[in-house]
């Protein structure tokens, strides 16, 4: 067994089984800006906004592994691996913190994808 399998084995992982993925990845992101005058003040505020596919999050804690418990609301430091269940797959986008993640297809056309994935704690 390689070095890092044997890390991430050591600490606390769950196997979630039959994920069905529908997000897909969106084809543009940008940050919007709007100025705002309250009185004497000027306020600016800054978000982002995807331009494309849908966005697919999942917290921790809506999670259930193949032995039936819930996964934890936080999780230190996660790492999270896909398992393609047939030909099609897909892709972790971001990783939320401590609490969850974004998954999208790999494809955008066609139906949802049914994926494992194999959580870990990387811990620190």
């Amino acid at each position: 067994m390689n070095s890092t399998m044997a890390y991430l084995r050591s600490r606390r992982s769950w196997l979630v089984e039959n994920l069905s993925v529908w997000g897909s990845d969106t084809e543009a992101e940008f940050v919007l800006a709007a100025a705002e005058t309250v009185g004497a003040d000027l306020r600016v505020g800054f978000w982002p906004v995807s331009l494309g596919g849908q966005v697919q999050e999942i917290s921790f804690s809506t999670l259930v592994d193949n032995r039936g418990n819930h996964l934890p609301a936080a999780i230190k430091r996660p790492a999270v691996v896909v398992i393609a269940r047939g030909r099609r797959s897909a892709y972790i986008k971001s990783i939320n913190g401590e609490t969850g993640f974004m998954i999208v297809r790999s494809d955008s056309e066609g139906a949802p994808v049914g994926v494992d994935l194999m959580v870990f704690e990387t811990g620190l």
